[in-house]
């Protein structure tokens, strides 16, 4: 059944888990997630870019692969646009049948971000879609170790949280906490665990997390614990196809078929995705 995540995400937060929020490329990984999320009755996110990122189909298109593949499941599905930038790219999402969308504004001055996102909640809410945001910044995993000193600079502060959602009105908000985009280089994540319980206490709208990918098992569930109702997954699904792939390929050689790349692509996708339902908690929760 589709769902916006205003609907799926207060549900997580009063339950004590996280919905996984995976990013896909095409129909196949899409329907590799949902096999997941079914076989473990777990409500599940998937994600899509803005423009060409990761989507290697038109938006239209794959939302409309999504909706069809998502909406006879006995599982709650959200779809939702990922680190959309641009006015126009909301509202592609939105006619294009996402049931929720991002505006990601955190490179922005704070009142601009405040007014952006807000134009984009005042459209998406008159057409019945829930709208994330963030405030803080998630950098990129190549850039961690070299900006150690500045990274807490760019995490969220708890009273500009609640100013930006009093402001704005968003139906949940990602925060940074510690967690990067990609692949980490030099050192594995650090969380600052006080500081997400702190906004969770004052914050009266779920919370997300992204950049989940290299963060590690039980500091994902500790970051749940501390009120996170919604992590990002992509790397470490696109990483695990990758290998197997490889694998694949060395072991066939010339009598590998490009069905065998495909296949073995979506296995990986459901693989991951389906640990991460568990490590968040949402599994059995549909």
């Amino acid at each position: 059944m589709l769902v916006g995540i205003d609907t799926m995400l207060p549900e997580a937060r009063k339950g004590g888990y996280a919905v996984g929020s995976f990013n896909v490329n095409n129909m196949e990984t899409a329907h590799a997630i949902l096999e997941a999320a079914v076989e473990r009755k777990s409500p599940v996110i998937l994600a899509f870019g803005e423009g060409g990122m990761y989507s290697l189909l038109p938006m239209g298109s794959l939302v409309a692969a999504m909706r069809e593949m998502a909406q006879p499941l006995p599982v709650p599905v959200a779809i939702i646009l990922d680190h959309g930038r641009t006015f126009e790219g909301e509202v592609r999402a939105i006619r294009s049948g996402a049931t929720s969308v991002m505006f990601d504004g955190s490179v922005l001055p704070f009142a601009e971000n405040v007014e952006r996102t807000r134009e984009v909640v005042k459209i998406a809410h008159a057409a019945g879609v829930a709208v994330e945001a963030e405030v803080g910044h998630v950098g990129q995993g190549a850039d961690y170790a070299g900006i150690e000193s500045e990274r807490d600079q760019l995490f969220t502060k708890p009273e500009q949280a609640v100013e930006f959602v009093r402001l704005t009105g968003v139906d949940a908000l990602a925060v940074a906490v510690g967690t990067a985009h990609g692949v980490y280089v030099g050192k594995s994540p650090e969380l600052d665990y006080d500081r997400l319980a702190s906004i969770r206490e004052v914050v009266p709208v779920p919370l997300v997390l992204h950049g989940g990918s290299g963060t590690g098992d039980a500091k994902l569930a500790k970051a749940v614990e501390n009120g996170i109702a919604k992590v990002n997954i992509y790397t470490d699904m696109g990483m695990a196809a990758r290998d197997r792939v490889r694998a694949m390929l060395s072991e066939k050689g010339d009598k590998a078929k490009f069905i065998d790349v495909l296949l073995d692509a979506k296995a990986a996708f459901k693989e991951i995705s389906g640990h991460y339902m568990d490590v968040f908690g949402s599994t059995g929760k549909a």
